[in-house]
C-alpha cells in the first residue's frame, strides 16, 4: 500500500515538474520567486541600486 502511494506521489511530482519547466527558457531564464533571506546583507550592498535587474527582465506576473 505504501509503495503504491509513494509511486503515485513520485508520478505526480514528476508531472508537476515537467509542467513548470515546459515554458522555461534555459538560454534566457527569467527568475520568478521569492528568496528566503537576502543573499547579501543590505549593509554590504552599494548605495546605488545598480545591482537590481532591469524591469524588462523581471518576472511578468510580479
Amino acid at each position: 500500500m505504501l509503495d503504491t502511494l509513494e509511486q503515485e506521489e513520485a508520478r505526480l511530482r514528476r508531472r508537476l515538474l515537467f509542467r513548470i519547466l515546459r515554458g522555461f527558457n534555459f538560454d534566457a531564464p527569467r527568475f520568478c520567486g521569492e528568496t528566503i533571506s537576502d543573499p547579501v546583507p543590505r549593509q554590504l550592498l552599494p548605495q546605488k541600486e545598480t545591482y537590481l535587474l532591469p524591469p524588462e527582465s523581471r518576472c511578468p506576473h510580479i
